[in-house]
């Protein structure tokens, strides 16, 4: 597999291309599970064409994404070293994943947006993201107090948003910030 090569295609296809444990870190922002009855999402979704600008479609962000490639992930992970995006309706699928089953550290990062979508009236407003990270004992961690911080409060870049046509594009400076923590300066990032 080529060093800093962006692929683009099925990450359920592509990551059976990458090599056992050979990678440092993943940092990933995977379909979110908007929780539903049925096959129809609630609350601020229901009945909604579009969410910011987003599609939902049948099998598409409704169901989340297929959790057998967390298993992937760990395969290809030197260590596991993971960052993973998400909102409060997966947090514990990973909890149960990365902790529980495999014992590993974690940080909960959370994003907060100055400008959430106004979905509200019987919800609370869609004005936070978190990002969970799981860590194995022995990854080598640079966390200097001054990017030390869990809490983020920004707002969204819209014109990213509709550059990447992607409803939560997150911002570059909380990214860098997380790989700078956590990757011990190796390849295969």
């Amino acid at each position: 597999m080529d060093i800093n090569t962006i692929k683009l295609g099925d990450a359920y296809e592509l990551i059976k291309q990458v090599p056992d444990k050979s990678v440092d870190l993943i940092v990933t922002d995977p379909p979110y599970e908007i929780k539903g009855i049925g096959d129809k999402p609630t609350g601020v979704y229901r009945g909604r064409e579009k969410t910011a600008s987003l599609e939902i479609k049948e099998n598409a962000i409704v169901d989340g994404f297929d959790l057998k490639i967390l298993e992937e992930f760990v395969r290809v992970m030197k260590k596991i070293n993971i960052y993973l995006w998400c909102n409060k309706e997966q947090i514990y699928d990973y909890l149960t994943f990365f902790v529980k089953e495999r014992g590993c550290n974690w940080e909960m990062i959370v994003w907060t947006k100055n400008d959430p979508a106004p979905f509200c009236g019987v919800h609370y407003l869609k004005d936070k993201e978190y990002c969970l990270y799981f860590w194995e004992t022995g990854v080598k961690l640079n966390i200097p107090y001054e990017r030390g911080k869990t809490f983020f409060v920004t707002n969204v870049n819209k014109a990213d948003k509709e550059k990447y046509n992607h409803p939560t594009i997150k911002p570059e400076e909380i990214i860098e910030n997380l790989i700078r923590n956590s990757c011990g300066g190796g390849s295969g990032v």
